[in-house]
């Protein structure tokens, strides 16, 4: 079974999800290879206090084979406190989102040293939706160099990022600097054309927003393809397996 390095569950203001609560989110998850990964809430984005979605989500996950990511906003006041408590409650790792929440990534900097500290994973989110949704959604474009960089920045942290397309993880690389495939869905073989590391890859079926059959069914015909990866980062991020 393959670990999903961004799934989600919850509420999406902009379009209705048939399929966005806990059970149906898992259910089309395991019908496509997926026994766990490291799930985020959708409502946790969208309140001013992030642990009213992130809170109910980590009991929910509780003997389910998936883990909390966190929501985090490094300009609000209470961050430190709600890091502490997610890290505690068995989080395993931060979600940033810089586009939506409108700040830039040197402001995620002590956080994301804290998070490696902790043990926790930092989830750089390049966008939520297509481009062609931002009259919904106003997302401010993420500089690729910068989110590379708050990962230089923070040697002590394993950084992904997350949704980015094909040409702007081109080039980028760093010791702990990752990339998830959820992006990658866009034009023909993409794995084959992408300049960054192939062992830094890790999945990403963005469900329920994307389909994750559709995110399996995009990667290469290769035995185990990123499962090794997986077991790298975990390895690199926490000392241990998942």
């Amino acid at each position: 079974m393959r670990f999903d390095f961004g799934c989600f569950t919850g509420h999406w203001p902009y379009r209705r999800l048939q399929r966005g609560s806990l059970e149906h989110c898992r259910a089309d998850l395991a019908a496509a290879g997926v026994g766990g990964g490291l799930m985020a809430s959708l409502d946790a984005i969208f309140y001013n206090d992030s642990w009213e979605g992130d809170g109910p989500l980590l009991e929910a996950l509780a003997g389910t084979g998936f883990s909390l990511t966190v929501c985090l906003n490094p300009e609000l006041p209470w961050w430190r406190l709600r890091l502490g408590e997610a890290a505690r409650a068995g989080a395993r790792a931060v979600r940033l989102y810089p586009g939506i929440h409108g700040y830039p990534l040197e402001a995620a900097e002590a956080l994301c040293r804290e998070a490696g500290e902790l043990g926790l994973g930092v989830i750089v989110t390049a966008r939520m939706e297509d481009q062609r949704l931002e009259y919904l959604l106003r997302q401010a474009p993420i500089n690729p160099a910068r989110a590379a960089a708050l990962a230089k920045n923070c040697p002590g942290t394993q950084v992904i990022l997350s949704n980015f397309y094909l040409s702007e993880l081109e080039g980028l690389s760093g010791e702990n600097l990752w990339a998830d495939t959820a992006g990658l869905c866009h034009g023909l073989f993409p794995f084959e054309n992408l300049e960054f590391p192939r062992e830094r890859l890790l999945f990403a079926s963005f469900a329920p927003l994307q389909c994750p059959e559709s995110a399996v069914c995009n990667l290469p015909e290769e035995p185990d393809f990123l499962d090794g990866n997986t077991k790298n980062y975990w390895e690199a991020c926490h000392g241990g397996t998942f």
